[in-house]
């Protein structure tokens, strides 16, 4: 079996295409809905924001233990984004420009590679809820959602929400450029989303998404961190001239 830092790590950032989740009627608290949704109506309103992001990857099949970070900034106003995601000491880029996104190809050994990769962003989702932000809101709009109370991260009062979106949910956002399934033929055990609100603004300060994954008699859990800052300020996204004069339409080979 592959090592599968770049499958899982990919499914949490894609929100897992082509899995199946089991579960029950949902229980979604009444305090945690209203919290979510004044924060949904408060994203609606951002016009920029950055954000830095971790990830590590455990599997049964192998002792160690991989791990990742990265940055990225959005300007919602103009549909411009743009992240440097590191794995294993190799950087890679991509951008996004409204409904084309552009993604640096793996190269030799996973290393950086000078070619491109073109694909398009799903055009049934609002722009906004492919972003960051917008995708955690919207994973958390459908099933188990609960209220955990207040904490303080960074000397600021937040309030921290739970669930587990639905399986109509992951699949609504397996559709799309560059989903991949994972292990072959894989099933989610488990699947935790985690957000952390400002209690004065509602914006969100971090997220984190945990996975569980199964397949051919191995198990692989992911877990995605992502803190959120410099909300409102200004934000420049160019994608560079040889970046799209270099993309391959349909994205890296596979």
């Amino acid at each position: 079996m592959r090592r599968p830092t770049l499958h899982v790590a990919l499914a949490v950032c894609l929100v897992l295409a082509g899995c199946s989740v089991l579960g029950d009627d949902p229980v979604r608290e009444g305090a945690a809905v209203e919290r979510l949704d004044a924060a949904s109506e408060r994203a609606a309103t951002l016009e920029s924001y950055r954000y830095d992001l971790s990830f590590t990857v455990e599997s049964s099949a192998s002792s160690r233990r991989v791990g990742g970070s990265g940055t990225g900034r959005i300007n919602l106003t103009t549909r411009h984004a743009t992240t440097n995601l590191t794995v294993d000491g190799t950087t890679r880029r991509s951008y996004v420009d409204n409904r084309t996104a552009y993604v640096q190809c793996p190269g030799v050994a996973g290393g950086p590679s000078v070619f491109w990769g073109q694909e398009d962003v799903p055009t049934e989702h609002d722009w906004r809820e492919t972003t960051p932000i917008g995708r955690q809101l919207a994973m958390l709009s459908t099933g188990d959602l609960y209220y955990n109370g207040t904490e303080t991260i960074d000397g600021r009062e937040v309030v921290h929400l739970t669930g587990a979106p639905s399986k109509s949910e992951l699949d609504r956002y397996g559709a799309g450029a560059g989903s991949r399934p994972l292990f072959g033929s894989p099933n989610v055990d488990s699947l935790t989303v985690s957000l952390w609100l400002d209690e004065r603004t509602n914006r969100p300060v971090r997220s984190e998404v945990t996975v569980v994954v199964s397949g051919d008699g191995e198990t692989a859990t992911a877990t995605l961190t992502t803190r959120y800052r410099d909300y409102g300020e200004r934000v420049e996204v160019t994608v560079p001239a040889e970046v799209r004069e270099k993309a391959m339409r349909g994205g890296c080979p596979t």
